[in-house]
């Protein structure tokens, strides 16, 4: 026995419209598709500088006081005897810039081992609080020509 044509195309017509609403319930239980992850909001440096528009992060405050002034050792031969004049006017007993850890640390020698190289043959003290390290790079932009929060922006 033979379904007549009448019935074959209703049954057509229901098999059609089960298709189409197990299709749209099968679109509703999947996971939609997954979104790129999102990037990591910016967030400022934790250490480091910008110069001339480039950033240079660093690990500690100290790695960016030290290359700071390596940066402008470069960029300038005779920055470092610049500096170390600059510097005579703020310490009394401190040089800060010498070329022996004796002539930064002239009345400690426990600290002769917290100076670090900037240029051949001039050593920073590095036993420094960070507002000193931000005023001897204020010092250092003055002797570079540079300005301080504007032509170089420090994060510490």
């Amino acid at each position: 026995m033979l379904p007549d044509t009448v019935q074959f195309a209703e049954l057509q017509h229901q098999l059609v419209a089960l298709q189409r609403t197990i299709a749209g319930l099968q679109r509703v239980l999947e996971p939609p598709p997954r979104a790129p992850a999102p990037r990591p909001a910016s967030r400022p440096l934790v250490s480091g500088y910008r110069l001339f528009g480039q950033d240079f992060p660093t690990r500690f405050a100290k790695d960016t006081f030290v290359e700071l002034l390596r940066h402008f050792a470069e960029l300038e031969p005779a920055f470092p005897a610049r500096f170390h004049q600059a510097t005579r006017v703020i310490g009394r007993s401190r040089r800060y810039v010498g070329r022996t850890p004796q002539e930064v640390y002239p009345t400690t020698p426990t600290l002769w081992t917290e100076t670090e190289a900037f240029a051949p043959g001039w050593l920073v003290g590095t036993n420094e609080n960070d507002v000193k390290k931000r005023q001897l790079l204020k010092l250092a932009c003055e002797v570079m020509g540079l300005r301080f929060a504007r032509d170089v922006q420090v994060w510490m």
